[in-house]
């Protein structure tokens, strides 16, 4: 991980951070219209993104935090409010990519939300079938089988 040097060098990786939770909700849309017409195929394929840019995200996370602490601030909100004081130049981007990071959250419940639905749906469809076949069983909680 690159270490950030400069006010310049922090305002341009937290560019790319806006631009990388730009790219996750592209791809957070994309689940959710694959949730609505049932490609559960996308959604897996779309994972395997999702995962690519939460490990990105985390980076320049960490990033953010080391180049905080080496300028004498805190990694919360207050380290980060103190250093935009200083650099007023970057507030605008600051926001806009804490209002990205609030609309990724939402949208990621939302598809958690149709994830949770579909699958007591899939669960009940399965207890439906399996009763019918007269193969009624039931797990325990540490999976084993009363039948």
């Amino acid at each position: 991980m690159h270490k950030i040097q400069d006010a310049t060098e922090f305002t341009a990786a937290l560019l790319d951070e806006k631009n990388t939770i730009q790219i996750f909700i592209e791809i957070l849309k994309k689940e959710e219209d694959a949730l609505v017409q049932g490609k559960i195929d996308d959604v897996d394929f779309l994972a395997s993104d999702k995962t690519r840019l939460v490990e990105k995200l985390t980076q320049l996370g960490e990033q953010r935090s080391q180049y905080l602490l080496s300028q004498g601030l805190s990694t919360d909100s207050a380290g980060m409010n103190e250093w935009l004081e200083k650099h007023v130049d970057a507030q605008t981007l600051w926001n806009e990519l804490l209002q990205l990071a609030k609309n990724a959250k939402q949208i990621n419940q939302t598809n958690g939300l149709v994830i949770s639905a579909q699958l007591q749906h899939n669960q009940r469809a399965f207890s439906a079938l399996q009763s019918a076949a007269g193969n009624i069983s039931m797990y325990g909680p540490k999976g084993q089988a009363f039948i």
